[in-house]
């Protein structure tokens, strides 16, 4: 996301980035910025420091000290390059510091450098740790689905990618976590039947290296057979993948069940993480 008030550099950056493949979508001033990242939850959020209304200091802080947003890279987007400057934006939270006017080289820089140093440990920070705390885990992921979820997934998929493990995404063709995850390297996708099994996609698994596994969705699996379906896959599967190299992320939409189905399924996992409005909350954790 690219906030600021001059339409010209908005015109600029947007037609730089989007020449790249890059998604943007853009604001001109604080208030219409910190609605847009809540409702869009942008990858990351360059932000002009002098605006009329909320500055962009004032944005950025307010960014930074909300559950949902906190963990967004903030770039600031400034004609100012005073080290005091540098020094009140550092103040008010943001991880960068962006001189206009710029070159299209040197904004595609600053975008890949803080993409890749936020897709290290996006997913795991949002849970209150550190990624090697995440390896193993095997986890039930209960969404809104009024909510961007599947970039919260997409946060787990990416972030195990950079630290070199295996990612297989298991969900259906056209399904939101399939379009958030298309084109992404180092995430094979497979489409999500109902009779697939688990055996054989665990059998090309190189024993002793590290797999990261998405499954969208439980509830696609007890929607389409019955509500016991989804505790019997989810019990096998928990078994299956016992092994402290192979990490799971298992989708429910909790909404599409009655509260003792829910029970039941929350029953097996020993790690419990729902995504809300107000972002990811950890219910239950070993």
């Amino acid at each position: 996301m690219i906030v600021d008030d001059e339409p010209d550099i908005l015109d600029l950056a947007k037609r730089i980035l989007e020449g790249q493949g890059y998604h943007v979508i853009t604001a001109s001033d604080g208030d219409q910025a910190l609605r847009t990242a809540e409702t869009e939850v942008p990858d990351i959020i360059f932000l002009d420091v002098v605006m009329s209304g909320r500055s962009g200091l004032e944005v950025c802080k307010i960014l930074k000290s909300q559950p949902k947003t906190k963990h967004i890279p903030v770039v600031m987007f400034t004609a100012l390059g005073r080290d005091i400057d540098r020094k009140l934006t550092t103040e008010a939270g943001s991880n960068g510091h962006f001189i206009k006017p710029f070159t299209s080289e040197a904004l595609l820089t600053e975008v890949k450098t803080h993409l890749d140093q936020a897709r290290m440990n996006k997913f795991s920070r949002q849970l209150g740790f550190e990624h090697d705390k995440l390896r193993g885990k095997k986890i039930l992921l209960e969404f809104d689905p009024s909510t961007r979820y599947e970039r919260f997934t997409r946060d787990f998929a990416l972030e195990s990618a950079s630290h070199n493990e295996a990612v297989i995404i298991l969900t259906k063709k056209g399904s939101a976590v399939q379009r958030a995850l298309e084109g992404e390297t180092g995430v094979e996708i497979i489409d999500l039947k109902t009779d697939l099994m688990l055996s054989p996609i665990l059998e090309t698994h190189r024993e002793g290296s590290s797999l990261s596994l998405v499954y969208d969705s439980l509830t696609d699996l007890a929607l389409s057979q019955k509500p016991q379906a989804a505790y019997m896959f989810a019990h096998s599967a928990i078994d299956r993948l016992v092994s402290p190299t192979i990490t799971a992320l298992f989708l429910l939409n909790s909404e599409a069940h009655d509260s003792k189905e829910v029970y039941s399924l929350r029953g097996i996992f020993s790690d419990h993480v729902t995504y809300g409005k107000q972002g990811a909350i950890v219910t239950r954790a070993t």
